[in-house]
């Protein structure tokens, strides 16, 4: 692991949930009815349809966890994500 990585104030234990994790790039969808916005796992910005919130990134196939693309970028490679083709 990349040592400026291993002690980056990002993480915070997300190996445990999103290591090897299949994920979809696409644009921000809750994760359910009612739901009006959700975090990237890892910096915690907010992903949502507000003005000035983050509108794309990657989630896990049931939307529950986002990564906005920077973090995706950062952490891709030690954290082996697989990226799925989104079926409409």
């Amino acid at each position: 692991m990349n040592k400026s990585l291993s002690d980056d104030w990002r993480r915070h234990g997300q190996e445990k949930y999103l290591k090897g994790a299949k994920l979809i790039a696409r644009d921000y969808n809750p994760y359910k009815p009612g739901w009006d916005h959700d975090h990237c796992a890892f910096c915690g910005d907010t992903f949502s349809m507000n003005e000035g919130d983050i509108k794309q990134g990657y989630s896990t196939i049931d939307s529950y966890y986002w990564i906005c693309n920077q973090c995706y970028d950062d952490f891709k490679d030690e954290f082996e994500w697989q990226i799925e083709d989104m079926k409409e």
